[in-house]
């Protein structure tokens, strides 16, 4: 399988040549400086990984999607949900394979919280607090902290994880109880850490995220879920499941957090060869885009 690598300046570009490495499918590695999109479309690759800034994932998934080549692309695509609607209707009315990184949806979580399993769902709670945004200057990405180019801060670009994994647990209309945001330690311009309170259906989700850990290669995670009969916790190194009927706690080891883009990988590259559907599509994305827009427009500012 040709799998071409098109970056525009992102700073995953190394994580997804060695994730896409780890489960057997090398990378060629294409940049601006390179050659244009068109030219490499034209070469009609299997796939095409498209990195940059949001802007300009949206104009570069287009043109895949009309040149009919498949794609995996960073998130989140376009600043905003007016921005990506138009792209996501084109994709779908094209049955276009466009597959959107969410490494958070395809862990081991997802097999064991279930409702066969465990019954019906109470809450969901996800937190994902990494280094600091200075990180970005320093890779040379400042844009990811300016609004007008980003979309938002901390809660665009983490939180649409939470958000699209509060999707899959859920079935019906979102409910934006609270949206708290801060910049209280580096005075971005953008925010630095949100705390969102969700609910569908009497389920609540609580969404945490930001850039806030002391230590820049730090991360604080959790993903987690209680159901009538089973508790399911996920901190990025291991799963533990506490069981009501056999009253029993059971630790699993899970794949490290810093490795989860090869669930990405594997999973994009299994669909595309089975030519099913992508695992997580720009309809899902744009569902996810769309309650944070919800999010931004109900927020307050801690520290205002």
């Amino acid at each position: 399988m040709q799998i071409v690598l098109f970056d525009r300046g992102h700073w995953h570009r190394p994580m997804y040549l060695q994730a896409f490495g780890a489960v057997g499918q090398p990378l060629r590695d294409s940049s601006v400086a390179d050659g244009d999109l068109d030219r490499l479309l034209k070469s009609r690759p299997d796939l095409v990984i498209l990195l940059g800034t949001p802007q300009d994932m949206l104009r570069d998934v287009r043109m895949s999607v009309e040149a009919g080549v498949a794609v995996a692309v960073e998130k989140p695509v376009g600043r905003n949900t007016a921005e990506l609607e138009p792209l996501a209707e084109l994709a779908h009315q094209r049955g276009a394979f466009v597959s959107v990184a969410q490494p958070h949806l395809l862990n081991e979580f997802w097999d064991v919280c279930t409702p066969e399993s465990g019954g019906p769902l109470s809450h969901l709670r996800f937190r994902l607090v990494n280094g600091s945004p200075e990180r970005y200057a320093a890779w040379g990405v400042p844009w990811v902290m300016q609004t007008e180019v980003a979309g938002g801060g901390a809660l665009r670009n983490l939180g649409v994880h939470g958000v699209s994994a509060f999707l899959k647990a859920t079935i019906g209309e979102v409910q934006i109880h609270s949206c708290v945001l801060s910049r209280r330690l580096y005075h971005t311009e953008a925010e630095e850490y949100a705390a969102v309170t969700l609910s569908v259906g009497g389920v609540i989700g609580q969404i945490e995220v930001g850039y806030t850990a002391a230590l820049d290669d730090a991360s604080d995670f959790e993903l987690s879920g209680h159901r009538l009969n089973l508790s399911v916790r996920d901190d990025g190194q291991a799963l533990t499941v506490f069981d009501r009927h056999s009253g029993q706690t059971c630790v699993q080891p899970a794949l490290p957090l810093a490795r989860r883009y090869e669930q990405f990988a594997a999973a994009t590259v299994r669909a595309l060869e089975a030519g099913g559907p992508a695992p997580h599509s720009l309809t899902d994305h744009l569902a996810a885009m769309r309650v944070i827009d919800a999010c931004y427009a109900r927020a307050v500012w801690a520290d205002a």
